[in-house]
């Protein structure tokens, strides 16, 4: 009964997966959506018994380790190093900016903050396949720029499994089974086993497949690669992580050998197959009616990861100093929600973290915008020729005065020395961690914060609103680490522009300096200023404790405020009373 469940099943699945896909493919749309199309009629036409069920689910997996396996095969760490500068910087901006906007908007949605994290994670970023099956057709960008989306799209592969281990323990603290204790290890296991994985494997694992490359048969290779993935895979789930994850590290590894190519070439007639089931039974969990009763939040989810996609993509490009032509083409070239999207959602549904509802909008809105996708990049030229020519002329010079001032700044940058610019992009580097880290502990706190008083309470007593206070100041003094560091980076950027603003005047012989507002922030005490900025960040931050209990943290900030001001006060008196002395003593000395 089991072998005839199981050649029912594939040859059902198989076939109409592949007939699904001959359609879209027919009006030029990517076989991954002719997938998750069989499944849903799978779900909504065929009983599903137990036995295909338990199927269905074993063979996904397998689809799921085989997909991530081949997408960390494709990743060189050495050619990234190398040739993807730029495209990291990217990556860094849009996937932070797309992580944000998910979490308002969810709020805005009327999601909690657990489903919110998830639709920020769940949005982030695109689809590899999609992009790439449109970029083929897409000539309104060069070859170079095409290049520059592809390792725009591997940055954020890399991006995103770092969000889905990150975000893995949060999803499990919204399974009530799961205790404070388990957590903690959890997290501990998590970071321990990154750690290993990039510092051990990354250097053992590329020497075993070079060796076995050299001393045996190319096909003991491709099952040594193959079994090291579901090994690594299994040690994922035991930590608590998703087998995904484990998959996607080893691909990492074993692409810095020296047969990686011919690895993967081996491997993906397996993973074509197995990867058509692993989204047969993304589909097969939504039926119709469900996708009519949230047509509303699909297309509203929709709308939001495009504007999010398109805003982030073009300031990103922006920022990178590159034209806004450039940019939105590109933005609109990756406005389609990606594989990790579907990977996401499913980990976040079945730890409980997400409502079949919103697991439901989420897989129709990713199915919206691959459908989408062709359509509007085919006419992403014409539409940024068009809203050029109807933009309003105020609005139009005040772009073109933010652009001039832009190329001001990074010409003034780039007017220093070669040494001085290298370490230029290492504070700029230094300044996006630390504000990724300012991010990364507010959203800790929002989590911590209410374990702890609960567990501080339990056991040692006290009332909730002193011990609230206490974590507050707690945030306070870890939050002041990161914004300390961003401070100084950005004052030292700012030194860089004043410099380079000095060089250009001295070589072109004008009298011009840099403007007074860079002097002037140069001049505000650190201190005052980390102090001042914690204190806002703290405050607007969301989180349980109440709105009282916050004014008193910010008057204890404002106190420390108020003494290093009245510190530095005394100092600039005592200095200036020196300096007026100074004179006497030296006509004394000369007399």
């Amino acid at each position: 009964m089991e072998e005839l469940a199981l050649l029912t099943s594939l040859a059902v699945f198989t076939l109409l997966a592949a007939g699904c896909s001959i359609i879209f493919n027919k009006i030029r749309l990517p076989a991954l959506i002719g997938y998750i199309v069989a499944g849903i009629i799978v779900a909504n036409v065929w009983t599903i018994t137990p036995e295909s069920e338990e199927i269905v689910e074993i063979l996904s997996n397998i689809g799921l380790v085989m997909l991530m396996f081949c997408i960390g095969l494709e990743i060189n760490l050495k050619k990234i190093h190398k040739q993807g500068i730029f495209a990291m910087g990217i990556a860094i901006i849009q996937l932070p900016i797309m992580m944000f906007g998910g979490i308002v908007g969810g709020m805005l949605l009327g999601f909690d903050m657990v489903q919110c994290i998830c639709l920020g994670a769940i949005i982030s970023g695109s689809s590899t396949a999609v992009v790439l099956a449109v970029l083929k057709s897409q000539k309104s960008l060069d070859s170079d720029h095409k290049e520059t989306l592809v390792l725009v799209l591997i940055m954020e592969d890399i991006g995103q499994v770092i969000i889905l281990s990150i975000i893995t323990p949060i999803m499990a603290s919204h399974n009530p089974s799961v205790d404070l204790n388990s957590l903690i290890v959890m997290v501990v296991s998590i970071i321990v086993f990154m750690v290993l994985s990039i510092v051990v494997g990354l250097r053992l694992i590329p020497r075993v497949i070079n060796w076995v490359s050299d001393n045996v048969s190319d096909e003991i290779i491709t099952v040594l690669s193959v079994g090291l993935a579901f090994g690594m895979a299994l040690m994922a789930i035991h930590i608590g992580l998703s087998m995904a994850i484990g998959a996607f590290l080893m691909g990492m590894m074993i692409a810095a050998s020296r047969k990686s190519k011919e690895i993967n070439h081996k491997v993906e007639p397996m993973r074509d197959l197995f990867m058509a089931i692993f989204f047969i039974s993304i589909g097969m969990k939504i039926t119709v009616s469900s996708l009519v009763e949230n047509l509303g939040t699909i297309f509203v989810i929709y709308i939001m990861f495009l504007v999010l996609m398109i805003v982030a993509v073009f300031v990103a490009y922006w920022i990178n100093n590159d034209t806004c032509r450039n940019g939105f083409l590109s933005a609109v070239s990756l406005a389609t929600m990606g594989e990790f999207a579907f990977i996401i959602a499913q980990e976040a549904l079945s730890l409980g973290a997400i409502p079949p509802s919103l697991y439901t909008s989420v897989v129709g809105a990713a199915l919206v915008s691959m459908v989408c996708l062709p359509f509007i990049s085919r006419y992403a030229d014409r539409i940024w020729e068009k809203s050029v020519s109807c933009c309003p002329r105020p609005v139009y010079n005040a772009c073109c005065n933010v652009n001039s001032a832009r190329d001001r700044a990074y010409t003034k940058a780039y007017a220093t020395s070669k040494k001085s610019r290298k370490m230029m992009y290492r504070s700029m580097t230094h300044t996006y961690i630390n504000i990724l880290a300012i991010i990364g502990i507010q959203i800790a706190f929002y989590f911590i914060i209410p374990a702890a008083v609960d567990w501080i309470t339990g056991n040692f007593g006290g009332n909730d609103t002193v011990w609230g206070i206490g974590m507050l100041l707690v945030n306070f003094m870890v939050l002041s680490i990161p914004v300390y560091h961003l401070v100084n980076n950005v004052k030292f950027l700012d030194s860089m522009i004043i410099n380079g603003a000095k060089r250009i005047a001295k070589r072109e012989g004008s009298a011009s300096e840099p403007g007074d507002i860079y002097q002037r922030f140069l001049e505000i005490n650190t201190y005052i200023m980390v102090i001042a900025l914690t204190a806002v960040i703290i405050i607007v931050s969301p989180n349980s404790i109440g709105f009282w209990q916050h004014m008193v943290m910010l008057g204890l900030a404002a106190l420390v405020l108020a003494a290093i001001m009245y510190r530095r006060a005394r100092a600039s008196k005592r200095s200036r009373s020196v300096s007026e002395e100074s004179p006497d003593d030296d006509l004394g000395d000369d007399l």
